[in-house]
């Protein structure tokens, strides 16, 4: 078995590429004949100071295997010098010095797989903080939605990861977490917030958004269909897709080498 991956990703309309704050890692590690594969994505919080560098350390700790699901607040905190070692000396003015030290927020949503290489199924377990969200499609159905299952669920706050310790003192009991097992043919998508919430909506709507995901073909096809959720009006007078940053990573899982 062997897992086929894409990521897209796109900053808020009128935002240029350098102002994007979402995050994605992956790691694929072999251990004797068992293969263990790990994607996140993260969504940093545009309220805070130097999210973005928050959500590419929070992933990539995710990803290396250095995020624990039982004691999170404390395999967050080497993250924490990191950011604070990689933000110290900056020359700020006066009010984003003082935001800087309140600390950088960012959801984290994760996923591990591991299987054998002759294996048609794998086992999978996964984490999430705040609204990013992991779905698990099987042919043209949901079959989960992962910590979040309606467009209802999505509030204006968020649980989010800090990069101030001292925030994060109770943050174990935030995490969600999801384990379960996946047949040769099925897909995950990792989508931050906004586009997974769109696609909750729309799937509520049609389940045949579900093809139209499958179906997209690139870089080119995803923009298009961003640009186009955006400027689509809901009956409740608002736009389908909210316009945010959007970040989503496509697995499926495939028979063979």
């Amino acid at each position: 078995m062997r897992i086929e991956n894409e990521c897209f990703l796109l900053p808020k309309a009128g935002n240029r590429t350098d102002e994007y704050e979402d995050a994605s890692h992956s790691s694929t590690h072999v251990h004797k004949e068992t293969t263990c594969c790990r994607f996140a994505i993260a969504d940093g919080a545009s309220e805070s100071s130097f999210a973005e560098l928050w959500a590419r350390l929070l992933v990539k700790g995710y990803c290396l295997g250095r995020l624990g699901d039982k004691q999170i607040h404390r395999s967050v905190s080497p993250l924490s010098k990191a950011w604070q070692k990689k933000t110290s000396g900056k020359s700020l003015p006066w009010y984003a010095q003082e935001k800087l030290g309140s600390g950088a927020f960012s959801t984290l949503a994760g996923i591990t797989f591991r299987f054998a290489v002759d294996a048609e199924s794998a086992v999978f377990d996964a984490i999430a903080v705040g609204d990013s969200c992991i779905f698990h499609v099987r042919e043209e159905t949901m079959i989960a939605s992962f910590p979040l299952s309606t467009a209802d669920d999505f509030g204006s706050r968020p649980v989010l990861i800090s990069s101030n310790a001292a925030n994060n003192v109770q943050l174990h009991a935030f995490v969600r977490k999801w384990s379960g097992t996946a047949e040769a043919g099925d897909e995950f998508w990792l989508m931050t917030d906004a586009l997974a919430c769109w696609l909750l909506t729309r799937y509520k709507e049609d389940s045949s958004v579900i093809s139209i995901i499958q179906k997209l073909a690139g870089e080119r096809d995803f923009n298009t269909l961003v640009h186009e959720e955006r400027r689509r009006h809901h009956r409740e007078g608002c736009f389908y897709l909210r316009n945010d940053d959007v970040t989503f990573i496509r697995l499926k899982l495939v028979k063979g080498k």
